[in-house]
């Protein structure tokens, strides 16, 4: 299932990012369809697909300026009638949301992390924050992108301080404490949330995104430049656009320490901290990684958490296409 308007024409079976995972599928027996999702169509997609075992689901409403109310909606009443969906929406909300790097913060992989539920605990908690670090990344509750992703600076003078939005990563705007509480207001509305990162001084290190499948491992992706990478040069405001990502197996050497720790720990604490079982786990999900210390020889130190996507995972490299088919099987029994 992607995201299409009725009679766009598009199909899963042949677009560059799930053709070679309908191929995977179809080459173990199954029957392979593509739907479209949008809004409008929501309430009689869902006959249709209680005819299905399965659905596998790459729809992000959010790219749209949409929410997921329907979408998950949809897919709740679905799975409730005994029809296997990639990602239960329960599971999205433990794991797919920025609250995760709130709740497991105590973890190996976590730090300084807090969380703001209304703009008056941010207004009266995060001055006293940034003043601790100089530096902080604030998130919105659900983002993608970049967007809602913002670093925040201690300004020269201590009635200003300097923000960048992840989405537009060459601009810098400098603001008063005053408009910058203003600024985060809306982010409050309808029970949102805000979750207020220590910024992570290694960004220069690169990005390892993890894969994974179920609770195993299923490739790597590396990223060299991100959209809040440190400037090199301050003073003439040089720019980095983010870089391309770069596919490796699970086998990749590189690697191989943040596969161990995450299949034999953190995958574990992960699912003892959100109460989600083997069977719940998502078909499809990454977490991405800052690297600290390239020599340490212990993961724990050299890897630390910057956020786990869940909801609509690709592209994803061509090694976790084998995961996620027998993850199915193994779902379907």
């Amino acid at each position: 299932m992607i995201y299409g308007e009725t009679g766009s024409g598009r199909n899963a079976l042949t677009e560059e990012k799930y053709k070679d995972l309908a191929a995977g599928f179809l080459s173990q027996g199954f029957n392979v369809e593509s739907v479209l999702y949008n809004d409008d169509v929501a309430d009689e997609l869902i006959p249709h697909l209680l005819n299905k075992d399965a659905v596998l689901v790459w729809v992000n409403p959010i790219e749209q300026g949409n929410d997921r109310k329907k979408l998950d909606a949809m897919l709740v009443d679905i799975a409730g009638k005994g029809c296997f969906v990639s990602t239960h929406p329960e599971v999205i909300m433990k794991m797919g949301t920025k609250e995760v790097l709130f709740t497991t913060k105590d973890m190996d992989w976590g730090g300084d992390t807090k969380m703001y539920t209304s703009h008056e605990d941010f207004t009266d908690r995060f001055p006293g924050s940034l003043a601790s670090s100089g530096i902080r990344v604030l998130k919105k509750y659900r983002g993608n992108g970049g967007d809602g992703v913002y670093k925040i600076i201690k300004g020269s003078t201590v009635n200003e301080v300097k923000m960048v939005h992840a989405k537009k990563g060459d601009e810098e705007r400098t603001l008063s404490w005053t408009d910058l509480n203003k600024e985060f207001k809306p982010f409050f509305v309808n029970g949102g949330s805000l979750i207020d990162q220590e910024w992570n001084l290694n960004t220069v290190n690169g990005m390892v995104r993890c894969y994974s499948s179920g609770t195993r491992v299923a490739g790597f992706g590396y990223q060299e430049i991100n959209a809040l990478y440190e400037l090199n040069d301050p003073q003439t405001k040089t720019y980095f656009p983010p870089s391309k990502r770069y596919y490796y197996t699970e086998h990749c050497g590189l690697f191989k320490d943040l596969k161990d720790i995450m299949e034999n720990a953190w995958i574990p604490q992960l699912q003892k901290e959100l109460f989600i079982d083997n069977d719940r786990m998502p078909v499809i999900w990454d977490a991405d990684f800052f690297i600290n210390d390239l020599n340490s020889p212990n993961a724990a130190h050299k890897y630390s958490l910057c956020e786990i996507n869940v909801s609509c995972v690709s592209p994803f490299p061509p090694s976790a296409i084998r995961f996620i088919v027998e993850e199915v099987k193994a779902r379907l029994g």
